[in-house]
């Protein structure tokens, strides 16, 4: 009976009660030593500051960048980027995606050891992208078309079609053209209607007949303009501050205050006009005016 007891109280001694190995080795499934680190779903304040720092100069990416693709695409879309180049708009908003990078990195890297880096940064990481794509965006239709996509509409009302109501709608604002209107020969520059000339009110304008003839007319018609300038450099008649206001099938040549009224009552565009602007192409034709003025 005794070695019975002796054998009971072995098999129920402390020796087992106080092994933890054998306790560890039931919990984890019969292999003792085996946990593992858990990972944490934890961040440093240097993480957190990181990636509101990139959340916002991404939104400033985007920002830029839409800037960048809708100035390339409409360049009079918006008015107080109408002057700036659309190249430094570009470049702005390159810049603020290579901070956005540097910043999303830098959050991910500051991250605790043991913690998760699943969606760290996800804010500044969709921004980011969002901005490269628009910043793509706008630098393939700059280089493409770099007039841009859409063109601004200029009102233009004048009454291109009957060269009497060209005529009455400048001396409304230029005066009577008591020498009369006199025309000239289009120097051989094919699409022009009617060219008519008042020396007396230094003013002078071109018809075409459609608007592709006055796209690629308006050039040497300029160019001969600016010929004649340097040519007459000396003479008084040729001294002002000349202008040219352009509408879609017409051109209207003439001083500063009279091309400024005119605008207003016909629309168009306004362009100067300097004799320095005459090039290389624009002296042949220069020359084809000169020679049919004289």
């Amino acid at each position: 009976m005794t070695n019975n007891n002796e054998n009971y109280d072995f098999f129920g001694g402390a020796e087992y009660q106080d092994s933890p190995q054998r306790h560890t080795g039931r919990r984890s499934g019969g292999r003792i030593g085996s946990f593992r680190t858990p990972r944490l779903k934890t961040s440093s304040p240097a993480s957190r500051l990181l990636r509101k720092l990139a959340l916002l100069t991404g939104c400033m990416a985007v920002l830029v960048s839409a800037a960048s693709a809708v100035h390339e695409v409409a360049p009079f879309a918006i008015s107080f980027l109408v002057s700036v180049p659309g190249r430094y708009i570009a470049l702005a908003g390159a810049i603020l995606i290579a901070i956005t990078m540097i910043l999303v990195i830098a959050a991910r890297a500051s991250m605790p050891r043991y913690a998760t880096h699943g969606g760290v940064g996800a804010g500044g990481i969709v921004a980011l992208v969002a901005a490269i794509v628009l910043l793509t965006v706008g630098v393939a239709v700059g280089v493409l078309f770099p007039e841009g996509l859409v063109q601004r509409q200029e009102r233009d009302v004048a009454p291109v079609d009957n060269t009497a109501q060209m005529e009455q709608g400048i001396e409304q604002v230029a005066g009577t053209c008591e020498s009369g209107w006199q025309g000239m020969n289009s120097g051989g520059l094919p699409g022009i209607i009617t060219v008519q000339v008042c020396e007396d009110r230094r003013v002078a304008f071109v018809s075409f007949d459609s608007e592709a003839s006055a796209t690629i007319g308006r050039i040497p018609v300029q160019s001969g303009i600016s010929t004649l300038l340097a040519q007459n450099a000396g003479n008084e008649q040729a001294q002002g501050d000349w202008r040219l206001l352009s509408g879609e099938r017409w051109t209207v040549f003439g001083e500063a205050p009279t091309i400024s009224a005119l605008q207003q009552q016909w629309g168009g565009s306004i362009s100067t006009v300097d004799a320095g602007d005459a090039g290389d192409t624009g002296d042949s034709a220069g020359s084809d005016s000169s020679a049919t003025a004289q």
